[in-house]
């Protein structure tokens, strides 16, 4: 942006003003009496429009490279929308989708439709825009399923068992539903919420961090694993695995919170037998 000094020299110069010519003198003066009121009246405003293109076009540009995961029609819509209201719907859409503990376990586009219009009715009179948006809502909620599934596929490495392994690989690659991140999803929550906790899996805490820790040496319900899974969706890969799902809960209650890796070994000599027994 140019000084107002800067201005009159450049439109001096556009218009080859000699100010030392004395029989142009009034004509002279006249024109630069309109420079001032140019550069006040306009080239200011526009100035400053061009810098808030500017800003808006490397905000949308900065928004987008966060998107980059997502397929493009997505990232139209959400760039759109962030475009012209200022929002980033993503986020609150991912808000309410956490609410769902099932989510990572969803595959089919009844489970994502019905998602869709959960979220739409939670969020349209807050955001009206949103008004007969609802199938894209739905592929969005397809695409975000994606998308974070395949991130937290890089757990794809973690060995258990070949028995357990093969029925995760087996699971993405016919469904796309990752259990790891089910698994890791559902602890990390339980972990947050030591009100979920039955008394019976309290023990005092030996930090000051909080008034229990929870007592994952139980021999029964870990992880209140019992009503999670009558009320998990009835599927091919769900079914008479609740032995699986929480050898999974262990690892990731003892690799990634607890800390307690020491006991992951002891714990895989009891369950493993009796896993392979019972198959």
């Amino acid at each position: 942006m140019l000084t107002i000094e800067e201005y009159i020299a450049r439109r001096k110069k556009e218009d080859k003003i000699d100010e030392f010519n004395i029989n142009e003198r009034n004509e002279n003066m006249r024109l630069c009496v309109n420079y001032v009121f140019e550069y006040f009246n306009n080239y200011l405003n526009i100035t400053e429009a061009e810098e808030k293109t500017a800003l808006k076009d490397e905000k949308l540009a900065k928004y987008q490279q966060q998107l980059k995961e997502y397929d493009p029609e997505i990232i139209d819509w959400l760039t759109g929308i962030y475009s012209e209201y200022g929002k980033q719907i993503n986020k609150n859409i991912g808000n309410i989708l956490k609410e769902d503990e099932f989510f990572f376990l969803y595959s089919s586009d009844k489970e994502f439709r019905s998602l869709s219009y959960d979220c739409y009715s939670k969020l349209i009179k807050k955001y009206p825009f949103l008004k007969n948006q609802t199938e894209m809502l739905f592929l969005f909620i397809k695409d975000y399923h994606r998308v974070l599934s395949q991130r937290g596929m890089q757990s794809e490495g973690v060995f258990i068992s070949a028995e357990i392994n093969e029925w995760i690989q087996k699971t993405w690659t016919k469904y796309q539903v990752n259990l790891h991140e089910f698994s890791f999803q559902w602890v990390n929550y339980f972990w947050d919420n030591d009100n979920l906790w039955p008394a019976s899996h309290r023990k005092k805490s030996t930090t000051n961090y909080r008034k229990y820790d929870y007592d994952f040496k139980q021999k029964s319900n870990l992880f209140n694993l019992d009503s999670l899974y009558r009320k998990m969706p009835k599927k091919s890969y769900t079914k008479g695995r609740k032995q699986e799902f929480e050898i999974l809960m262990m690892y990731y209650w003892l690799h990634e919170l607890n800390g307690d890796e020491g006991y992951w070994q002891e714990y895989l000599a009891k369950t493993l037998p009796y896993l392979q027994a019972n198959k």
